[in-house]
């Protein structure tokens, strides 16, 4: 049985049920963001991949075909298109409607998790990145592709403004990648911006060996 959500989710699963039939179209022109980002991954053979907040699984045609690929999100319209998509491409993908920030799966089972688009659109975005690391094998990676304020700034007067109205209709765009893996403990690989001169970053962390010290 599906637990109960929190109002900011009831939110999320709404508006993005209304932009359903729209979705794919809005975020082609990140398409080949998204592929530039899973290429430098070198996504070993029969890797365990979760995808959260796989939308309507933009992921999915990038991946390997022998990945044992896992998506989840909280809005079942959503995955009824990513589950049309995975039939379409011959794929066995594991569906499931899940929080982001309360995950079901134990702990160290993935050997790459996707937060594609998601960490500026949760709003719990550092249950999130906790979870995205609690799920994460000891050697694996997280793939962070999102929105973000550039490192060692604060959002700008009009950033700000422009977040009242961001934020009610898609996502938070003041948010800083840097304090989600400071508190997750984890540490960059790599960070290239991949969108809008750098506006949209594709970080990949691993988990910090020292974070038992």
């Amino acid at each position: 049985m599906e637990k109960k959500i929190s109002g900011g989710l009831k939110l999320n699963r709404l508006r993005y049920s209304l932009y359903t039939p729209i979705y794919d179209l809005v975020v082609s022109a990140l398409q080949k963001s998204r592929k530039k980002a899973i290429d430098r991954l070198d996504i070993a053979p029969k890797s365990k991949i979760l995808i959260v907040g796989a939308g309507t699984g933009g992921d999915l045609e990038l991946l390997p075909a022998d990945a044992e690929i896992t998506a989840i999100d909280i809005t079942p319209s959503m995955l009824s298109r990513l589950r049309s998509k995975a039939a379409q491409l011959d794929m066995s993908v594991n569906i499931e409607v899940m929080d982001a920030s309360e995950m079901s799966f134990p702990d160290e089972h993935f050997d790459l998790v996707l937060l594609h688009l998601i960490l500026a659109v949760v709003p719990d975005p550092e249950g999130c990145i906790t979870e995205a690391e609690r799920v994460l094998k000891p050697e694996g990676r997280i793939s962070i592709m999102d929105k973000f304020v550039p490192e060692g700034q604060q959002a700008s007067f009009l950033r700000k403004a422009a977040n009242l109205f961001t934020r009610i209709l898609f996502s938070d765009i003041t948010r800083q990648a840097e304090p989600y893996l400071q508190l997750a403990k984890l540490k960059k690989v790599s960070d290239e911006g991949v969108f809008l001169s750098g506006q949209f970053r594709h970080l990949v962390v691993k988990k910090n060996r020292q974070r038992s010290a």
